[in-house]
């Protein structure tokens, strides 16, 4: 990234076996990328997300196998020039854009949105959202 753009640390994304997360009750489910989503508390208050991919997903092959990192930027059509994008930028929610590209060969989530994190986690605003049912 270069000066003009800031990075600050939003969550971390795991890829898990189906199995571990399709049935719990708080697992929401994406048909848009075939994926299911799981918030995961803990006892450090980190954000970390664990993503499971049904067999039609169409996101990248390292989305669904290798962990993220997910940053907030402040401008993120300025910090996707010249990357290499696994999933492209889109909106799934108002005032909520995000991409992912691949840093060193690992996948990075960049995010940009003027929402609170509790109007992004758990019940929040994800519900009116393209990406979950």
């Amino acid at each position: 990234m270069n000066n003009e753009i800031s990075l600050f640390f939003h969550h971390i994304g795991k890829p898990v076996p189906l199995e571990q997360i399709k049935d719990h009750p708080d697992t929401k489910y994406s048909p848009l990328f075939d994926m299911y989503s799981l918030d995961m508390k803990n006892d450090l208050s980190l954000p970390i997300e664990l993503h499971a991919f049904g067999p039609a997903s169409t996101l990248d092959p390292l989305i669904q196998k290798e962990s993220h990192v997910a940053f907030k930027v402040n401008n993120i059509d300025k910090a996707l020039i010249d990357k290499k994008i696994l999933m492209p930028l889109y909106q799934p929610f108002a005032d909520y854009r995000c991409a992912m590209i691949l840093v060193n060969e690992q996948p990075i989530e960049l995010i940009e949105t003027t929402l609170s994190e509790s109007e992004i986690w758990g019940d929040g605003i994800y519900k009116d959202s393209i990406l979950y049912n």
